[in-house]
């Protein structure tokens, strides 16, 4: 099997800074640090596969891994998660007046209970008295950085890899990948983030960092995983990729998708955007976006188009509705001349689809994968 690999070289010290042999005056670099990747990384069946999308694409798909494949971000801060025990130290002298009964020293009137006491899940407080002195100690605890992420459990990687190429690769053309992805794919489990003022754990799929690609499900969920959790996976990381992914989304010119509709309240009035009722008339398969902005309005109207491209069959996009009239919660029929009676909602269907196909992205087939 052949071996793909790359050397990165990182300056460690300042560029001006070169070593010199006196001997044949040849300028060598000195405080270089050569960083290397390497595939196959095992004799696995999976590797020739992990082989192959190098050869088509470029991206190197690593199962292993060290910290600084994954946490290091140039000119940032290291991302790996950690958990932080903040520290918060007083001391208080106890004067005339003040007195401790029943563990609870009483100091100007507030009461402080002596030991430990428990504030919250992530909170506590710790009350001594030494002499005259009182030392009320507070300790918080929260996460720091950006994720966490393990290897790879070697013996699901085929299962992992299954995953990731049925639910996202195998959708796009090689060229395209080439293009636009990371440098390298880290296949990894118990990939984490944090949320709600650095106290919550989130659970993710997938992830991207500084010049990685990140997924997850290298254990046994990689083979238990249901159809309809599938079904989730796939739609969340093919929209994630074709609407927030920025390289991919530069790839895209949605000029004529936006030229069908009148977004005349741009810049004027929120309030002025059209009622439930006009929307589709004026090409909108939901009530636009309660703002003025228009980077905003059009975002959020591509966004709706997208999803109703993979919520619903184009056999239920054209059947028959019951009426014309706006739902919001059910787009059955929205190709209908019924609710389509301008033609603008089909008109920008068909662009927003040729768009797709013209770079290679069949998104029809993507949102009708495991069914609607």
């Amino acid at each position: 099997m052949k071996t793909k690999n790359i050397l990165w070289i990182l300056i460690v010290g300042l560029v001006g800074w070169i070593g010199c042999n006196d001997d044949n005056k040849t300028l060598t670099p000195s405080g270089v640090a050569e960083y290397e990747l390497v595939i196959p990384q095992g004799n696995h069946e999976y590797d020739a596969r992990i082989v192959d999308w190098f050869d088509r694409t470029g991206v190197y798909i690593l199962y292993k891994f060290d910290p600084v494949d994954v946490y290091l971000k140039v000119q940032a801060s290291w991302q790996e998660m950690y958990l932080d025990t903040i520290r918060t130290v007083n001391y208080y002298e106890m004067k005339e007046g003040d007195f401790v009964k029943d563990s609870v020293a009483n100091l100007a009137g507030v009461e402080y209970k002596l030991g430990a006491t428990k504030n919250s899940s992530t909170s506590w407080q710790e009350v001594s008295l030494d002499g005259k002195t009182l030392l009320v100690v507070n300790y918080k605890t929260q996460y720091e950085g950006t994720f966490s992420v393990e290897k790879a459990d070697e013996a699901y990687v085929d299962k992992q890899l299954d995953l990731l190429e049925q639910l996202f690769l195998n959708f796009y053309p090689d060229s395209l990948l080439r293009s636009v992805m990371p440098l390298k794919i880290i296949l990894g489990q118990g990939l984490k983030t944090v949320s709600g003022n650095q106290q919550t754990l989130l659970n993710k799929s997938y992830l991207l960092s500084f010049n990685n690609f990140i997924f997850s499900h290298g254990d046994e969920s990689a083979g238990t995983m249901t159809d309809a959790s599938k079904k989730t996976l796939k739609n969340d990381l093919n929209k994630w990729f074709l609407q927030t992914y920025d390289k991919m989304k530069d790839r895209f010119s949605y000029d004529d998708f936006y030229d069908v509709s009148d977004y005349y309240w741009a810049g004027v009035s929120a309030s002025s955007r059209p009622v439930d009722s006009m929307s589709y008339r004026l090409g909108f398969v939901k009530r636009p976006y309660a703002t003025s902005q228009l980077s905003l309005i059009q975002d959020d109207d591509l966004k709706n188009y997208v999803n109703m491209i993979f919520d619903y069959t184009y056999e239920t996009l054209v059947a028959t509705p019951v009426n014309g009239n706006y739902n919001a919660n059910d787009l059955t029929g929205i190709l209908h001349p019924l609710k389509d009676r301008n033609g603008l909602i089909r008109r920008k269907y068909d662009i927003l689809i040729n768009e797709f196909k013209r770079q290679g992205v069949d998104i029809e087939t993507i949102g009708s994968y495991l069914g609607k």
